[in-house]
């Protein structure tokens, strides 16, 4: 019988629970809170994924339905032509964990031989009214008098996909070891530029009260709501005609920092050590953080950006700082867990 997305998340869920126990059972964890530093070796010889797209219409939007194709790839067509292109909620820029944001990492592509580095010019928040569609799971059966959809459903290709991506967001939080997640809001699929809220029957009322899928109940709900929407817009040069000269381009442009002549006493140096070391390539403290880690984080570029532990009501990470370290490339990362 086939696994739905959604059935295979609750029983990976159910059975990593066992698993999640066994794991962390002899990890020692600190009551006033954990800084974890982790590192990986980068291979800078050969500049590829994530930095170098090798498909840009391959990246998805910052939506629960991602953008046509055909959408991206005029976007492409303009970005290419003017040299700059405005859009929202397509973050062709890569983006990383930055504390409780986010921040752009240097991205490539390469069109017809030639390799070009895609830059944020601009970017800024809009206010939109939109609207949105959900589905919210019910613990009882609906009434006999209510309308039910049931597979196969009876609608357009763009409302099976808001339908489809409504019920996937119910499990969205699920990670494999939490189990059935629980959200403190409705989960909602927008109705971006994309897609047309006025050739739906979804919104702005849907023509059924409930969905039943898989043996469970879901009630539907359809809001029209203000929501605040990332626009950027990029800006591209071409950096190099040949592999040899965009792999040292690239190379200085994704280095951040060079940690041998940063000057590091021995005891931030010990920090970096354990993070690198091949077992387990993590260096922990508990809450406050030591001048050793607090000098290794400045030389990383992190510390002036970190908040005091219990500003964080949330784990928060800095991820993706890369640097030249005892004549290596590594990848660090900081895990921040209140």
């Amino acid at each position: 019988m086939p696994c739905s997305r959604r059935r295979a998340l609750r029983l990976l869920g159910a059975a990593a629970a066992t698993t999640a126990t066994t794991a962390t059972a002899g990890c020692v964890r600190s009551d006033t809170g954990a800084y974890a530093l982790i590192a990986d070796e980068l291979d800078l010889s050969s500049i590829g994924r994530p930095y170098l797209r090798p498909d840009p219409a391959a990246v998805d939007a910052a939506t629960r339905v991602d953008f046509a194709t055909e959408r991206k790839e005029a976007h492409l067509a303009e970005l290419f032509e003017t040299g700059s292109v405005t859009v929202e909620q397509w973050p062709l820029v890569g983006r990383t964990a930055w504390g409780t944001g986010t921040r752009p990492r240097p991205t490539f592509l390469r069109r017809d031989g030639s390799f070009y580095e895609v830059r944020v010019a601009d970017e800024r928040v809009l206010e939109r009214d939109r609207w949105h569609f959900a589905v919210e799971r019910v613990d009882e059966a609906p009434p006999d008098d209510a309308a039910v959809a049931r597979p196969p459903f009876d609608l357009s290709d763009q409302d099976e996909r808001v339908l489809d991506a409504a019920l996937d967001a119910v499990y969205a939080g699920n990670d494999g070891f939490l189990g059935d997640p629980e959200f403190d809001e409705l989960q909602t699929v927008q109705f971006h530029r994309g897609l047309d809220a006025a050739a739906s029957a979804l919104v702005p009322a849907p023509s059924f009260a409930f969905v039943e899928y898989e043996g469970e109940h879901f009630r539907t709900v359809a809001e029209r709501r203000t929501v605040e929407v990332p626009e950027w817009t990029y800006a591209i040069a071409e950096v190099a005609d040949s592999r040899a000269e965009f792999s040292a381009y690239a190379r200085d442009a994704i280095v951040e920092r060079d940690l041998d002549a940063a000057g590091l006493s021995a005891s931030a140096r010990r920090v970096l050590d354990d993070a690198i070391a091949e077992e387990p390539r993590r260096y922990e403290e508990g809450a406050p953080p030591s001048e050793r880690l607090d000098e290794a984080l400045g030389a990383l570029g992190i510390a002036g950006d970190l908040e005091p532990i219990d500003a964080n009501d949330d784990r928060v990470a800095f991820r993706n700082v890369v640097v030249e370290y005892r004549d290596g490339g590594y990848r660090f990362d900081l895990v921040v867990t209140p």
